[in-house]
């Protein structure tokens, strides 16, 4: 019986994470999840107690997603460069490709709920541990000049979020935001002084 359960909320998150996404948070109906479950609506509450809580099942299947990701991608490489470089590339454009995480961490609208709040401290607490990791195994090679990796590893989270919306909202062509990516790598890495 448990079993069974589990597929059933299983089969109740996958098809909300889609309405979520289509719709957002706030115009999804609990009638919605119900008709495109092929559920009465009462039989949702049975799984869930609210939408608020298949929100969260949703959000923090995504987030758990991302990272798994973020680890593989990051752990192909050996040297400290290209895995910043694979963690500057998988982070302005993998993150919004999960999109109810992405509402998640950047919507004020969604604040109010308490397990929003937690999953963003505990991505930015992930995120700041990895850069972190990986700005001191290259400071340990003498390929970074930092004198605090944690230091470093805040300077490139917040110039990361402050780059998403410029990036979002650019109207570039693929190979002209091929062209900005890899100058932002450049001045990520090697700064802008000539040398």
């Amino acid at each position: 019986m448990v079993v069974v359960k589990e597929e059933v909320r299983t089969h109740i998150v996958g098809v909300a994470s889609r309405i979520f996404t289509r719709y957002g948070f706030r115009k999804t109906t609990m009638e919605e999840i119900a008709s495109a479950s092929q559920m009465g609506k009462s039989s949702i509450y049975y799984y869930f107690k609210s939408k608020e809580e298949i929100f969260q099942v949703v959000v923090e299947f995504e987030a758990r997603m991302l990272k798994e990701r973020l680890n593989r991608i990051i752990n192909k490489n050996d040297s400290p460069p290209e895995r910043l470089k694979a963690y500057i590339l998988f982070r302005l454009h993998h993150i919004r490709t999960l999109e109810n995480f992405y509402a998640a961490l950047n919507e004020e609208t969604l604040s109010h709920m308490d397990f929003i709040l937690e999953i963003r401290r505990n991505f930015e607490i992930d995120e700041l541990q990895l850069v972190s990791k990986i700005l001191e195994d290259g400071m340990e090679l003498g390929v970074f000049q930092l004198t605090s990796s944690k230091i470093g590893a805040i300077a490139i989270f917040t110039m990361m979020k402050g780059l998403e919306l410029p990036l979002l909202l650019s109207e570039a062509h693929k190979t002209d935001r091929k062209e900005l990516m890899e100058d932002l790598i450049r001045v990520l890495l090697y700064g802008i002084l000539k040398r």
